[in-house]
């Protein structure tokens, strides 16, 4: 007897094509999870800033020191020998202080010497001057008695014409005329002397002035003397504090050697070193505010270098607020330079590798959806922190200001 068998229905998937399905299933979910995920960046490693309108103050930032307005050096005028040192560095010293005191044996020696001849010359002048009076008294006293022969003989002469004009024969006319000679040879002698005595007295005045010249010519080269002996004595000039004075005693320096560097204490200007891109926003006159870390001061550009040094330039700022107690020189300072004021203009925090007055690509942020897209902005002035936006954005936008060089390649579409 035949037995009938039901045929039975095998399943549509085995268990083997179960597992590869699943597999393959879980590898795509895996792909798309991951693509997804490389489309998104955390918030936290991103930096964004809100476009914003009003008036904008554009500054640039540098930092330097504090210096002395007014610096001197000390020099020596002579050679000599440091016997004592009075004031170190970093001491203050008002004018005409002792600073260091010097020996120099030889300039001793010939200040003596020119004082001896001074006083010798002295000597000598004043018994030259006293023979020429002299000479010129003995002249005096020429003139007065060619004066008193010729009147005396005058008068002679007066009588005798007298008693001939009354007919008195009491002298012979020989008499008469030689009297009349005699009366002209006085009157040329006494006008003689008088020209001999305006001549000694020319050349006592003409002697007396050569006397002087040689003796302030002698006194200048002892006071000269006397200057460099002096000298040795190195004194402060000025009220200010000693910045340098590398000298020892015992030392031995020449002439034209700087012994002390002095700077005032009340009067400092800032030295500000700005880079070099920034440069071409300073201009003089501008308004500073100079920050000790302490106070804050203001100040004014009164100086740019020409030059660039190590990248940057150093801009020179008088300080024109109250100079504050911390002043001291070498002292560090930031300098904020105000540049520019803009009044009803767009702007927004530079954005990483933003130039000024150029067009660039930035990111979006849709504050909604998370979302970045990619606009075209054209930038106007800039400060290292703060740069002005001509067109491309509007006020509240959101922008990426930390660095996107990396974006491109991950597609970034969102933010997390």
């Amino acid at each position: 007897m035949d037995i009938v068998r039901k045929k039975q229905n095998k399943p549509i998937i085995s268990g083997k094509w179960l597992v590869i399905s699943v597999i393959v299933i879980g590898c795509l979910w895996a792909l798309v999870y991951a693509s997804t995920a490389n489309n998104k960046i955390s918030a936290s490693n991103v930096m964004m800033d809100t476009v914003k309108a009003g008036d904008l103050t554009l500054d640039v930032r540098g930092i330097g020191v504090l210096v002395p307005k007014e610096v001197y050096w000390v020099a020596t005028e002579t050679n000599g020998r440091v016997d004592k040192v009075y004031i170190k560095a970093g001491a203050a010293v008002k004018k005409g202080d002792l600073i260091i005191s010097m020996k120099n044996p030889t300039l001793s020696q010939q200040l003596e010497e020119s004082q001896w001849e001074l006083e010798e010359t002295q000597a000598q002048l004043n018994a030259q001057r006293v023979a020429l009076e002299s000479q010129v008294l003995d002249q005096e006293t020429l003139v007065i008695h060619s004066k008193l022969n010729y009147e005396s003989a005058l008068l002679t002469l007066s009588a005798q014409k007298r008693l001939l004009q009354q007919g008195i024969v009491a002298i012979s006319k020989v008499e008469h005329e030689e009297v009349k000679i005699e009366v002209e040879q006085l009157l040329q002698r006494w006008q003689l002397e008088k020209k001999r005595l305006a001549k000694a007295q020319e050349n006592l005045i003409a002697q007396k002035r050569a006397f002087n010249a040689r003796l302030k010519r002698m006194e200048r080269s002892t006071a000269r003397i006397q200057h460099l002996v002096d000298s040795l004595q190195i004194r402060a000039s000025i009220d200010s504090i000693v910045q340098e004075m590398p000298l020892e005693m015992g030392q031995q320096i020449t002439a034209g050697t700087n012994v002390a560097r002095l700077a005032r204490n009340d009067e400092f200007i800032a030295e500000i070193r700005v880079p070099e891109k920034q440069i071409y926003q300073i201009g003089l006159t501008q308004a500073v505010t100079l920050d000790t870390k302490t106070s804050k001061v203001s100040g004014e550009v009164i100086r740019i270098d020409p030059s660039v040094v190590n990248g940057s330039v150093q801009v020179d700022v008088a300080i024109t607020g109250t100079l504050p107690k911390e002043a001291r020189p070498e002292l560090s300072v930031d300098g904020i330079i105000h540049v520019a004021h803009l009044t009803d203009t767009l702007y927004v925090k530079r954005p990483m590798f933003a130039k000024a007055n150029v067009t660039s690509n930035v990111y979006i942020v849709n504050p909604e959806t998370k979302q970045v897209t990619m606009r075209e902005v054209t930038f106007g002035r800039s400060s290292q922190t703060q740069i002005q936006v001509l067109s491309g954005l509007t006020p509240g936008e959101n922008v990426v200001i930390s660095d996107v060089s990396s974006w491109k390649e991950k597609q970034i579409k969102a933010i997390q």
